[in-house]
C-alpha cells in the first residue's frame, strides 16, 4: 500500500448519532463519504489513508449507522456517514440513519466535499444525482466515485467512461473518479482533492 507522505497523521476522533452534536470548526473542513452499503466505503476511506483497519469493514452490508470522524493532519475532519439502503436494518434504524445523513449535509457549515461512490457495475442511481444537486446548492464540491473499476471487462469499462464524459457535460460542477482498491487506481487522485482544502 503506497503511503503519501503528506499523510502525516490520522486518528479516529469521534461517532454520533445525533448531527446536531458534531464537531465543527471554522478552522476545520470536512470532506464525507456517503453511498450505498455495498459501495466500499470503509475500504476505500482505509486505502485513501494507507490505512488497513482504520475504518472497520464488515462482510455485512450496512455496518455504519453512526456519523463517524476521523482527523486527518489534525486539520481536516474526515465523515463516514451511515450508508443508505441497509435492507436488513429495521425501518426505524433506517429512519434514523437516512435523517442523520440528510441533517449533516443540510447544517454542516465546514462541509467542503461530499465524496460519493457508486459501484461501477451498475448504472448511476437518481438518489447519487439527487445528492449532487443537494451539493451544488450548498457549495459543497461532488465528487462521484465509481469503485470496483477493476472489475469491469474493457466493454463495461468503455460505458462507464461514455457515462463519465456524459456527466460532467450535463453537470460540469462534478468532478468523477474511476478507482479501485485493488489496484490503487485513482486513489492518488482521492488523496490529491483532500490536498486541495
Amino acid at each position: 500500500m503506497m503511503i503519501d507522505p503528506w499523510i502525516e497523521s490520522v486518528e479516529f476522533h469521534s461517532s454520533h448519532h445525533d448531527f446536531k452534536k458534531i464537531p465543527q470548526s471554522k478552522t476545520m473542513p470536512q470532506v464525507a463519504f456517503c453511498g450505498r452499503s455495498n459501495a466500499g466505503k470503509s475500504s476505500l476511506i482505509n486505502a485513501i489513508l494507507s490505512k488497513k483497519d482504520l475504518v472497520h469493514t464488515s462482510s455485512t452490508p450496512g455496518k455504519t449507522r453512526s456519523l463517524n470522524f476521523f482527523l486527518l493532519n489534525k486539520r481536516i475532519f474526515l465523515v463516514d456517514l451511515p450508508g443508505f439502503g441497509y435492507a436488513k436494518a429495521s425501518h426505524s434504524v433506517r429512519d434514523n440513519m437516512i435523517s442523520a445523513v440528510n441533517g449533516y449535509l443540510n447544517d454542516t457549515d465546514t462541509l467542503r466535499m461530499l465524496f460519493i461512490l457508486c459501484d461501477s457495475k451498475r448504472p448511476l442511481p437518481e438518489e447519487e444525482l439527487g445528492l449532487v444537486d443537494t451539493c451544488i446548492v450548498k457549495k459543497i464540491q461532488p465528487i462521484i466515485i465509481r469503485t470496483k473499476i477493476d472489475k469491469l471487462n474493457q466493454k463495461e469499462r468503455d460505458l462507464v467512461k461514455k457515462e463519465t464524459i456524459d456527466l460532467v457535460n450535463m453537470i460540469p460542477e462534478v468532478t468523477v473518479v474511476l478507482a479501485s482498491i485493488k489496484n490503487q487506481s485513482g486513489i492518488q487522485n482521492l488523496r490529491d482533492l483532500l490536498k486541495t482544502l
